[in-house]
C-alpha cells in the first residue's frame, strides 16, 4: 500500500483532515504523527527524532507542509533524511506565509533582525530549501489545500509512470543486445541516451554498448564513452571501437582524440585494450596516434610491441618503417631485460636493416 506522511509543524493539524482524505482517495495510507500514524522504537534511548527518522524510510512518500509555525525535527531531521535516504517529496506553504517570507527574504539579508523565533527559523529553512538545494515550494490556500495536494500527486504519479515506461525501453534494448539484432534510428536513440547516462547502472550500459556496436555511433559518442567515468563502459567502448567507430578511412585527429582520453584514464587498461584496436583500424594512423600514448606502464610497452610484430609485414608494406622504430624506441627506454624486449629489439632490428 502506498504510504504518504505528512511532515510538519503542530499546525498542520489545521489541513491533516483533507490530507487523509486525499491520500485515502489514492487508495493509500496516511501516516501523521497527530493521528498515531508515525512509526516507533519504544526503548531506553527511544526519541522522537529517531522515530521521525524511521518513519520518513517507511513511507514512498513525505509531503511537507508550513501553516506558520516552525516544526524543529521536520526540518532538521525529516526533510534531511527524506533528501539522503532519496525519498520523492513536496513542498506545499500556506500562500499568506509564503508572501510573508517572500517579502522578508527579498528585504532582510539577517535573519537574526527577526525577533519571532517562529519567523526566523522558517526564513532560514525556506531559503535554504529555495537557494542552497534548489528545492520547489508550491503554494497553497485553506480552501485549495486538496486540489494542489491532488494535482502535485497526479504529477508524480505521470513522472513515475513515464520513468517506468523508460526502463522498459532500456530493458528491451538491453534484450536486443543480448539478441545481437541491429537496432532501428529510434532504438539507437535510446540506446545511446542508456551507454552514456553516468546515472544508469553498469551492467544496463554495457549491455546498450555492446548493443550500438551493430550499427555504430558518431564520433562524438564514441569519444564520450571512451571517457566515461565507469571504467567497464570505458574498458568495453576501447575493445569494441572498430564497431562503434565506423568511418573508413579512420581520421587520425579521432585516433589521436581516443590516445589523449586514455592518456587521462586512470585505468591503463583502457591504453592497452586501444592498441590492437587502432592499429586494425587504420595501421598508418594508428602507428602515428600510439605515438601520443604514454608508455610509462610497462604492460603498455609490451602490447605495443607484441602488436606491432603482428603487423610487421603491413608495416614495411606501408612504408611506415620510420615510424613503427620510433615506437619501438620509445618501448626500449628502459633498461630492464625481460623476454618481450629480446623481441622488441629483434624486430627493431629487423626494421632497421630494411632500411638501410
Amino acid at each position: 500500500m502506498l504510504r504518504v506522511m505528512l511532515c510538519g509543524a503542530s499546525d498542520t493539524a489545521d489541513v491533516r483532515d483533507q490530507f487523509a482524505d486525499v491520500i485515502g482517495g489514492f487508495g493509500g495510507e496516511p501516516l501523521h504523527y497527530l493521528a498515531g500514524g508515525v512509526q516507533y522504537l519504544n526503548s531506553a534511548d527511544s526519541s522522537w527524532s529517531r522515530n521521525s527518522q524511521i518513519t520518513v524510510r517507511a513511507a514512498d512518500l513525505c509531503v511537507f507542509v508550513i501553516i506558520e509555525k516552525h516544526g524543529e525535527i521536520t526540518w532538521s531531521t525529516e526533510l534531511r533524511e527524506a533528501r539522503s535516504a532519496g525519498k520523492p517529496f513536496l513542498v506545499l506553504c500556506l500562500d499568506r506565509t509564503y508572501t510573508k517570507y517572500d517579502v522578508l527574504r527579498n528585504s532582510l539579508t539577517d535573519a537574526t533582525e527577526l525577533r519571532a523565533e517562529d519567523d526566523r527559523l522558517l526564513l532560514e529553512t525556506i531559503r535554504e530549501m529555495e537557494f542552497s538545494w534548489q528545492l520547489t515550494v508550491i503554494p497553497f490556500s485553506y480552501g485549495t489545500f486538496p486540489q494542489i495536494l491532488r494535482r502535485q500527486l497526479a504529477i508524480l504519479f505521470h513522472l513515475t509512470l513515464q520513468a517506468q515506461q523508460e526502463r522498459n525501453r532500456r530493458a528491451a534494448i538491453a534484450r536486443l543486445a543480448v539478441q545481437g539484432e541491429r537496432l532501428n534510428a529510434q532504438e539507437q536513440a535510446i540506446a545511446i541516451k542508456i551507454a552514456t547516462d553516468e546515472l544508469e547502472e553498469k551492467n544496463i550500459r554495457k549491455r546498450a554498448v555492446v548493443a550500438l556496436t551493430s550499427s555504430g555511433v558518431d564520433p562524438e559518442v564514441a569519444l564520450e564513452l571512451l571517457s566515461s567515468d565507469e571504467q567497464g563502459v570505458q574498458r568495453l567502448a576501447a575493445e569494441h571501437l572498430a564497431d562503434l567507430y565506423r568511418d573508413r578511412p579512420a581520421d587520425p585527429e579521432f585516433l589521436a582524440q581516443c590516445v589523449q582520453t586514455a592518456n587521462a584514464a586512470d585505468d591503463v587498461g583502457i591504453g592497452r585494450r586501444l592498441i590492437p584496436t587502432l592499429l586494425n583500424l587504420d595501421l598508418v594512423a594508428g602507428i602515428s596516434a600510439l605515438n601520443l600514448l604514454s608508455v610509462a606502464e610497462a604492460g603498455t610497452r609490451r602490447r605495443i610491441a607484441e602488436n606491432l610484430e603482428r603487423h610487421e609485414e603491413a608495416i614495411v608494406a606501408e612504408n611506415v618503417t620510420a615510424e613503427a622504430l620510433a615506437l619501438l624506441a620509445r618501448c626500449l627506454e628502459d633498461i630492464s631485460e625481460t623476454g618481450w624486449k629480446a623481441r622488441c629489439r629483434q624486430l627493431h632490428a629487423r626494421l632497421s636493416a630494411g632500411q638501410v
